[in-house]
Order: structure tokens, then sequence, then C-alpha cells
């Protein structure tokens, strides 16, 4: 219902979903390896409170035999263990999850609160009521601040705006310009573009024989090579060659985003 062209394009959707299929059970670079300890990792980092709450909840379900919250898990449990068992890992594949886990830690909350109620000493009802809310202030702080500082992030001016800017103003019209993912916009009615996937796809001679005058290497594509030396030094060792072999122009910083601007000739 939500997905009406995978049956209106039927053989473009099952393409698509084979290609992303063999994508996660192959690799993606900076997006690969210890999937399990990733994820719980990340879960610890953006809301960890929460999950805490919703396994708490699970256990609970479990143990009671509420039918009605064992439902609620059995989707939340099998696509955390099915996304588990890929190579790739990433925030949004586990991003359908948070709306079980949420409702579930919310569950369990209720479900103190019902709990409290019933206790019967008045000063321990209030001590409970008082122990819910802390939960709940701490289950939600953690996710809102992350979510104040991602909005900074994105309303932040970072590389790729002054680096677009500063390229625009100061490079010869005209010029030959090889760019990999994640770079800034080039105007293409004032210079030659060409887009690679990763600068490292060829080598170092390549680039002076087809003639480009310059390179612009992002962060997006580079850094995530050089976050994970151990899993991809040889991709480190191709990109170091590349960086020793041309000049240096201009390296942006803004916004915590690097791009390196570098001269062919």
């Amino acid at each position: 219902m939500t997905t009406p062209f995978a049956l209106l394009d039927s053989s473009k959707f099952l393409a698509d979903l084979r290609f992303v299929s063999q994508s996660y059970a192959t690799g993606h670079e900076g997006m690969e390896g210890h999937t399990l300890s990733w994820y719980l990792n990340y879960m610890w980092q953006t809301a960890n409170s929460i999950y805490i709450l919703a396994a708490l909840e699970i256990l609970r379900s479990l143990y009671g035999r509420s039918k009605e919250i064992v439902l609620l898990s059995i989707f939340p449990l099998v696509y955390f263990v099915f996304i588990s068992s890929f190579v790739v890992r990433n925030d949004r594949t586990f991003l359908p999850l948070t709306p079980f886990l949420f409702l579930l830690a919310a569950s369990f909350l209720v479900h103190l609160l019902s709990k409290a109620s019933r206790l019967p000493s008045r000063a321990w009802r209030q001590v409970s009521v008082l122990v819910s809310a802390c939960l709940l202030i701490t289950g939600l702080s953690l996710p809102l601040s992350k979510t104040i500082t991602a909005t900074i992030r994105l309303t932040t001016v970072n590389s790729r705006e002054t680096a677009r800017i500063w390229i625009n103003n100061n490079l010869p019209p005209g010029a030959r310009i090889a760019i990999e993912s994640y770079a800034p916009f080039i105007d293409p009615s004032r210079f030659f573009v060409q887009g690679l996937g990763r600068m490292i796809d060829h080598d170092p001679e390549w680039y002076s024989e087809q003639g480009f005058d310059y390179l612009i290497f992002s962060q997006g594509m580079y850094g995530r090579f050089y976050q994970e030396p151990q899993r991809y030094g040889s991709q480190v060792s191709e990109y170091d060659k590349l960086f020793g072999r041309f000049q240096s122009v201009r390296l942006f910083k803004e916004g915590g985003y690097e791009v390196r601007v570098y001269r062919v000739k």
C-alpha cells in the first residue's frame, strides 16, 4: 500500500531490490563490519535509557505472557536479528526499529505507574511517581540533545559551501576539474567538471594524462577510509599517493567537514 511502484514497475523494483540486497550482503565501504556491536553502540549513544526500558518491557511481557506486548515485540526482535546478520550497518537501516522501541519503553513506564498507584503507602507512591518521571526525562534528554546538535549542524554553513564559493571565484574559468562523491557543487557552465565515485578510482598518472587542472577531494568519501585505516589500508595508501603527488591549493574545514583542492599541473 505504501510502495505502489513495486507493482506498477515491478521489474525496476526487483532489480533495485537485488542491488541493495547484494550491497548489504557483500559490503559498503565505511559502513561494514562488527554489525551487532555497531548497532548496540549506536543505541547506547542515541537513546540508551529508552532502549533499556524497551528491553525491560519485552522481558516483562514474556514473563507475564502479555499477548499485546509480545505481538508488538515480534517485529523489532526479528528485524534486529535480521539486520545484524548483514555485513553492512548504518543508522538509516536501524530507523524502522525506533517507533516500536519507543512504544515499548512508554508501555513499561505506564506499567510502573500502574503498579505505583496500587502501593499501600502514600510516600512510596510519591517516590515511584518521581522515579518514573526521572526515567521519562532521562530517556528524552539524550534524543533531544542529539536533535539539537544535528539541527545546528544542518543549519551551519560547512566547507562544501565555502569551497564552492572560493572555487567559483578563484579558479580560472574553463579549468578541467575532477570531483569525487560528496564534493561541493562545481558550476559546469563555468568549468569542465567530471564526477567520480572515489578519486582513487584512477592512479595519479591518469589525471595528468587526461589533462585535469584541479582535483576536489571530499571528506564524505576519503574520510571514511581514514577513520578505519586497519580495514582500509590499501585505500588510505592510494589517497596518500594522490595527496603526495599533487600540489595542495586550499584546505577547507568549516563546519567540521573537510574539502581539499589540489592542483594537477
